[in-house]
């Protein structure tokens, strides 16, 4: 019997050190996990930055855009006013001319 015994305490220590093998096998695993965790959690920190900078950056070319439409709008609008005066101008011109000629 202390033969059996002492067998059923080998194979209780055989197993207690797999147990304790496999323990430290998925700790290396599991400290392996955080640091690739810890990496992609700072990849996307950066990728975040990146889009509100880059999100910023759209919103300032849309108001860019905004003015620059604004200004084409204004430059344009003094210019008809310009062409209608000068073609009132010439229209006047012409009257004269005309009315010199019949006389």
């Amino acid at each position: 019997m202390t033969e059996r015994i002492q067998h059923s305490m080998n194979e209780i220590r055989a197993k207690a050190l797999d147990i304790h093998n496999e323990l430290v096998q998925e700790r290396m695993k599991n400290q392996t996990l955080q640091t690739q965790i810890l990496e992609i959690e700072e990849r996307l920190k950066s990728a975040k930055h990146i889009e509100n900078e880059c999100l910023a950056a759209i919103d300032q070319l849309k108001l860019d855009l905004e003015v620059t439409k604004n200004q084409i709008v204004e430059v344009s609008a003094p210019q008809n006013g310009r062409n209608e005066e000068q073609i009132d101008e010439l229209v006047k011109e012409i009257e004269y001319c005309i009315g010199q000629l019949k006389k």
